[in-house]
């Protein structure tokens, strides 16, 4: 039987990180697998494959009404598939579970987040003007969930995360930046990487904005890089095998960013309330970054 999403598992304690993996069947779906199960393997944690049977399919166009046997099984084929990947990866069969459920994708993945370690989910391969939006799942799940989400897609990023040995962090300045930074850290270790600290200032536009003169925008800049460099170096101490850089430059916090998220294995942003938010600047990086997106809570 497909499960309903009121039977997704939770209050269990881990002692082990659970990664989930949304499972949808696609190429970028696989790539999630991968990411997920190298991060069990790592870690020695537990990998659950998750595919959601959209109960709104079960209801089609023109009074079509679905089969929901017909959906469990192509989740048990996708999960299998999926499965095999892990297994191929070197992920022992024993810290891998195969779960089908019905619910919206972006529902189900939200309530698993509640126990989960880590989510990951394959952002479809998209290209031309539909790279202009991003898909409801992922924005779903980025907005609601309690644990931090990687996003990751071929049409981005075509490698591994891995090769290019620089993790980034996007940067504003309020306190929440601490765990943001954190975790950046630990990726940057955990990759064996450098870290690169990024804050792009937005200048004054428009013709009511006030103006500031070279002296003005310099001061700022000033003051904003001596506070980063403080945060940093006060979480620095804890990762002495962590080389990490502080850029701090008068530019639209967009183009900055996915400037350079081509050289990134991954891109770290906060949006609690304190940090980011999930506003223009979080969707527009999750539809034109050219890298992975650790996105923290």
């Amino acid at each position: 039987m497909v499960q309903s999403e009121n039977d997704v598992p939770t209050g269990d304690d881990h002692k082990n990180p659970l990664i989930v993996v949304g499972v949808d069947g696609s190429d970028d779906g696989l790539r999630a697998v991968r990411f997920g199960a190298n991060t069990a393997r790592d870690f020695g944690g537990e990998l659950m494959l998750v595919h959601a049977v959209d109960d709104a399919m079960l209801a089609g166009a023109w009074g079509v009404v679905y089969d929901p046997e017909v959906l469990q099984n192509a989740g048990v084929s996708a999960n299998a598939q999926a499965k095999g990947l892990a297994l191929e990866l070197g992920l022992p069969e024993e810290q891998i579970r195969t779960e089908v459920v019905l619910g919206s994708p972006g529902g189900v993945l939200g309530r698993l987040s509640e126990v989960a370690d880590l989510l990951v989910l394959g952002r479809r391969a998209v290209s031309g003007l539909e790279r202009m939006f991003v898909g409801s799942t992922s924005v779903s799940v980025v907005s609601n969930s309690s644990c931090p989400v990687l996003v990751i897609s071929a049409a981005a990023h075509p490698i591994d995360v891995g090769h290019k040995k620089v993790i980034g962090v996007g940067m504003n300045t309020n306190p929440g930046n601490h765990t943001t930074l954190e975790v950046a850290f630990k990726q940057a270790r955990r990759f064996q990487s450098s870290l690169e600290i990024v804050h792009a200032l937005q200048p004054p536009i428009g013709i009511f904005a006030k103006k500031l003169t070279p002296d003005d925008l310099e001061e700022q800049l000033r003051f904003i890089r001596g506070g980063i460099k403080a945060l940093a170096k006060s979480i620095a101490v804890r990762f002495p095998e962590v080389d990490y850089k502080v850029i701090v430059v008068a530019d639209s916090p967009i183009n900055e960013l996915v400037g350079r998220s081509a050289n990134y294995d991954a891109l770290v942003l906060g949006v609690s309330n304190s940090t980011f938010g999930l506003g223009g600047l979080v969707r527009g990086l999750m539809a034109h970054a050219e890298c992975p997106l650790l996105i923290t809570h």
